[in-house]
């Protein structure tokens, strides 16, 4: 018995001695490939970090409503509105102020004290509502119209409203000027911050509401900015002139300054930056009139805009556009 323990004895040890290097060797093995995975996702890292940081300098970006929206080849466009399919006309009713009374009357409506306006627009509500109006009359005047009023949420002071909706409230609680079916035809684009945007996301709108781009465009404004409409950023956008109107209405006894300040100052920053996102001016007001930060979800819904939305072009833009063969 004594000798098979010395004989079990000596097997185990020389099993376990020759077990070591194995063991050894194994631990190096591993070793290696722990080094090898971890070099190989460091290295992965370097790459992916650069990229992961830009997208978040991108979302941001896009966050301040400055440049554009997300790659719209990943999101899939909402369907057009059944009864819109056949509009070719675009009414263009550029939002000045923000309605904030919760009263809609109509009574309520024509109040000043109903609005947030400016200091600079006391007494220039009736004007703003002979927009609405002259806007509302157009499109009952011709079915295949369209009727978006235009302007993003603005004021800070005024809470999350947006002038385009205000307008569209203004039009309702006025019964719509005694043109009810005109109604159907109306609607709103809400992110716009100035002029230019006024014009470029009612366009790409009239496409998300319809499927197709406009064959004739009204912008109604104040005259005095007939000429910035007209010339300036119609032609940013390369718009037909031949098929481009605007209908302008000023207050009443508008001192003559205003209308030199508006082609001395503000006009002049879009005639070198003509998309408005590279002038500093131009781009302080455009983070102004962003106060609740919201993110511009254009050119979703109008793919063939994005050139103009999304990269925002510091020279005039010479590619396609959907107008150009129309």
């Amino acid at each position: 018995t004594s000798q098979h323990n010395v004989n079990t004895v000596g097997v185990q040890e020389s099993w376990s001695n020759a077990r070591q290097p194995r063991v050894m060797k194994f631990g190096r093995v591993w070793r290696r490939r722990h080094s090898a995975v971890a070099f190989m996702l460091g290295s992965a890292a370097m790459f992916l970090l650069p990229a992961l940081l830009h997208e978040t300098e991108r979302s941001q970006h896009i966050g301040t409503g400055v440049g554009g929206a997300d790659d719209p080849a990943a999101h899939e466009p909402l369907p057009p509105i059944a009864h819109l399919r056949s509009v070719e006309h675009l009414i263009v009713v550029a939002g000045h102020a923000v309605y904030t009374a919760s009263d809609r009357s109509n009574g309520q409506v024509q109040r000043e004290a109903s609005w947030f306006l400016e200091p600079f627009q006391k007494g220039q509500l009736s004007t703003m509502l002979a927009h609405i109006e002259r806007g509302v009359k157009i499109a009952a005047a011709d079915n295949t119209s369209l009727l978006l009023f235009s302007g993003g949420q603005t004021r800070a002071a005024a809470g999350p409203r947006s002038e385009g909706s205000a307008y569209w409230e203004a039009a309702e609680a006025s019964d719509w000027f005694g043109h009810r079916a005109a109604r159907e035809r109306a609607h709103t684009e809400e992110q716009a911050r100035d002029s230019f945007e006024n014009l470029l996301f009612s366009l790409c709108r009239f496409h998300e509401l319809t499927g197709r781009y406009p064959t004739d465009v009204t912008v109604v404004s104040f005259e005095f900015k007939r000429w910035r409409f007209s010339h300036l950023h119609r032609q940013a956008v390369r718009y037909p002139a031949e098929r481009f109107h605007f209908v302008g209405v000023d207050p009443p006894g508008l001192a003559p300054e205003v209308r030199a300040g508006e082609r001395a100052r503000s006009a002049r920053p879009f005639e070198a930056d003509p998309y408005g996102c590279h002038d500093a001016e131009l781009k302080a007001k455009r983070a102004e009139r962003n106060p609740f930060r919201r993110a511009i979800s254009y050119p979703i819904g109008c793919p063939e805009l994005s050139p103009l939305i999304s990269r925002c072009p510091e020279a005039p833009y010479e590619g396609p556009l959907p107008w150009d063969a129309t």
